[in-house]
């Protein structure tokens, strides 16, 4: 008895050790590269912080394309990468993730909605990640009242249409504004194009009920060639549900 206590005691000194070892070694196969203890491993200190991170158009009319531009800055000390941007729907479209911004540089999130066949109030979302070890994982939202039959601030025509323009020339188009109020409103722009692409320009900031304003939008030395899609948000001071988003759309060619 005592000699095959001693053999079986034999036995597990040789196999276990072995065993272990022959382990390590698959863990090392299935796991190339430098192991690194991840409470040791560097968190970025990229720091992204928006502006906004919900927009509302107001009111637009059924089957206008509007955009809006979610601007962000990176307060931290290392450079932030957007990794990905998912829209929750195919009306939404954006830029590509993968670009990157140096510390305290600005960029933005630029989104564009088609509101197609919707009617009434809708709300949308996209997804963000990034790699601000604090905030990796974000979202934007927008909302829309398409078809508003409640619209107190009527415009014509349905949006401002530059047609083609040719590269470095200037060109202007003007739509009327009507305030359907029956008190008087002042206009205030909420959202617009760039001062350096495209200048708006109301004649009347203050109108009378039933009455109306011109609206000129000049482009003025466009260079990049292609088709450009804008647009601008107005609402009357003071007055809850009163906002509208006008589309801007054109074609520069050479």
């Amino acid at each position: 008895m005592k000699i095959w206590k001693l053999f079986l005691t034999i036995i597990c000194m040789i196999i276990i050790p072995t065993s272990l070892v022959m382990c390590q070694l698959d863990d090392e196969k299935s796991e190339p590269g430098k192991w690194i203890d991840p409470a040791k491993q560097q968190l970025s200190n990229a720091r992204i912080e928006f502006d906004h991170t919900t927009y509302n158009f107001g009111s637009i009319i059924k089957g206008a394309v509007v955009s809006h531009k979610y601007w962000f800055e990176n307060k931290g000390t290392d450079t932030l990468t957007i990794t990905r941007i998912k829209s929750t729907c195919g009306c939404t479209s954006t830029q590509k993730a993968g670009f990157s911004i140096a510390p305290g540089e600005r960029s933005s999130i630029d989104i564009v909605f088609n509101a197609g066949k919707f009617n009434g109030r809708v709300t949308k979302s996209l997804k963000i990640n990034c790699n601000d070890s604090l905030n990796p994982f974000l979202e934007i939202r927008f909302k829309a009242n398409i078809n508003n039959p409640k619209q107190i601030l009527e415009y014509s025509p349905q949006k401002v249409d530059f047609d083609n323009v040719k590269a470095g020339s200037k060109a202007s188009q003007r739509i009327s504004l009507s305030n359907m109020d029956d008190t008087k409103s002042k206009i205030v722009i909420i959202d617009k194009p760039d001062d350096s692409f495209i200048t708006v320009n109301i004649d009347k900031n203050t109108l009378k009920p039933k009455s109306s304003a011109n609206i000129t939008f000049s482009l003025d030395n466009a260079k990049e060639i292609g088709e450009f899609l804008t647009s601008i948000s107005l609402e009357v001071e003071g007055k809850r549900g009163s906002r509208i988003t006008i589309p801007i759309t054109g074609n520069i060619i050479e």
